[in-house]
This record gives structure tokens, sequence and C-alpha cells, in this order.
């Protein structure tokens, strides 16, 4: 288990970073609850200001594994990113579960491949660290954690002044306005990938799907399947972030998808909540 500042392990429940079937772990200020339901697969975790359902789904015909996350926040700051290294920089790398390991995340996915996308907006923490605009408008997550996909073309300086604390730019989005965007192209409805996708269905509540690829037990998934995937949720904001071989849930010490890679890509960026 991944302990963080005021945890501490109770009745020995935890094993290897493994999370077993009905366990309770405490905070100085709350109770935290943990549990996996042995026959579903399915996680819980709950305290005072973080909820997360971790869900897994199979399907057939074609083939496909997919973990969705529901997420609910008591407060827009428990959404963070991490650069590997701890620094902004083009060639860094760090696998998910390292940089989530050493901020004290609870959930961590892979973040938007700061280091692929060479001109495009990078804010973190509120923080401008690239300025200049790709074809693909960001995903723009406000101080009050809620998501923006703005129509016009700002500044990174006005993103901040309009309450941006993170952008994410892998693209393209796929919810606006409770809408899905149909690009109509061959790509987006036909290249099945590994995916990362996230979306907002209310006020401090998310939904993260990751859907594994490139394999026999799961083919992945299209752009366009996935945005109907987000919107059969509620969600009413919806972005792809990076996927393929960069494609990673965490949770609480372990990883709980099987990158196409085999193992965990080492990748540039990532986005975690806390406590």
């Amino acid at each position: 288990m991944v302990v963080g500042v005021g945890y501490k392990i109770v009745n020995n429940i935890y094993s290897k970073s493994k999370i077993k079937e009905a366990n309770t772990v405490f905070n100085e200020s709350n109770e935290i609850y943990i549990n996996r339901n042995g026959e579903t697969g399915v996680i819980e975790y709950k305290s005072d200001t973080l909820n997360i359902n971790i869900t897994p789904i199979k399907k057939s015909n074609p083939n496909l594994e997919m973990w969705e996350v529901n997420v609910n926040i008591g407060d827009g700051s428990q959404i963070k990113s991490a650069f590997a290294g701890d620094k902004f920089s083009l060639i860094n790398r760090e696998r998910t579960s390292d940089m989530a390991m050493r901020h004290n995340a609870i959930l961590a996915i892979n973040g938007a491949a700061t280091g692929f996308n060479k001109s495009s907006y990078v804010i973190r923490d509120g923080v401008v660290y690239r300025d200049t605009w790709l074809d693909c408008d960001p995903l723009v997550i406000q101080n009050d954690g809620d998501f923006r996909i703005y129509d016009e073309l700002l500044t990174g300086d006005e993103l901040v002044e309009k309450g941006a604390m993170h952008t994410y730019d892998f693209g393209p989005d796929l919810i606006r306005h409770g809408e899905i965007v149909d690009y109509g192209d061959t790509w987006y409805k036909e290249g099945l990938a590994p995916r990362t996708v996230i979306g907002q269905k209310g006020p401090l509540e998310y939904v993260i799907l990751v859907i594994d690829g490139r394999s026999e037990a799961s083919v992945g998934i299209s752009l366009y399947d996935a945005a109907v995937e987000l919107k059969n949720r509620g969600c009413y904001w919806g972005y792809n972030l990076d996927g393929g071989g960069s494609t990673t849930l965490y949770f609480n010490g372990e990883v709980l998808n099987n990158p196409s890679d085999g193992k965990e890509r080492k990748i540039t960026d990532i986005m975690y909540f806390i406590e």
C-alpha cells in the first residue's frame, strides 16, 4: 500500500500492495473505507472528501476489457498533475506508478504526452509552461474542478485569468456541452487502440474509462465509441488523453489494467487524485 501522511495500516490488511477484500484504513482526521469485491472485482474507496468506484467491464464480439472509474471529490484542488522528474521537459520519462507513488496519489492515469506535442498549451497548477497552440483544443481543468474546452483561441495567461488550473492537450475532444463531437473520418470511427478518456458529469464528479487493446483479450476501442461510452454515462464534457502503450490505470499502489507494451511505458506526465 502507498501510505500517505497520517495513514496507518489496520489489522495488517495489506500485503505486497495488493488490495484484499473488505479492507478498512483510517486517517487521523477521517475514516477511509477501501473494499475490493472478490467476485465482481469492483473496488470502492470512500472518505469524507474522495469517493472512487472502479468497475472492470468485459465485452465480446469484439473482445474488450475496460475499467470504468467514477470519481467524486470535495474540492477542485484534489485534481493534480505531475511531470516526470517533477520538471516540465520534452525528454524526461517515468512510469505512471512511480510518479503516483512519489506524490501519494490515490488514483492516477497517464496524462497528455507533453513531450509528444511540442506546440501546445501546457498549464499545470496555474503555471504556464508553454504558450503555443496546436490544432487541437486542450482540455482545461478550472480551479473549481470544472472542465472547459474553449472555442476561441486564448493565450495561456488568458486561460489562467479565466481560472485554468491544468491543461491536457493530446485530444481530440470527444464531448462538448453534452453532445458527441463527430469528426466523421475513418480514423475516428474505425481505428481501434488502447485509450484513456475522461469526462465530467456534474460538479466535482468525473468518469474515467481505461480501455486495454492490441491483444486477443481486448482489441481496443475507436474514439467515437469511447465518446459514446462517456455520453451514455452522463458526461457533458469528454476528452481523449494519451493512449496506446501509455494507457495506464493506477490505484493505491497497483496498476490495474494491462498496458499493451506488456509493461508500463515511461511517459512525460500524469493526472492524479488525492485526499
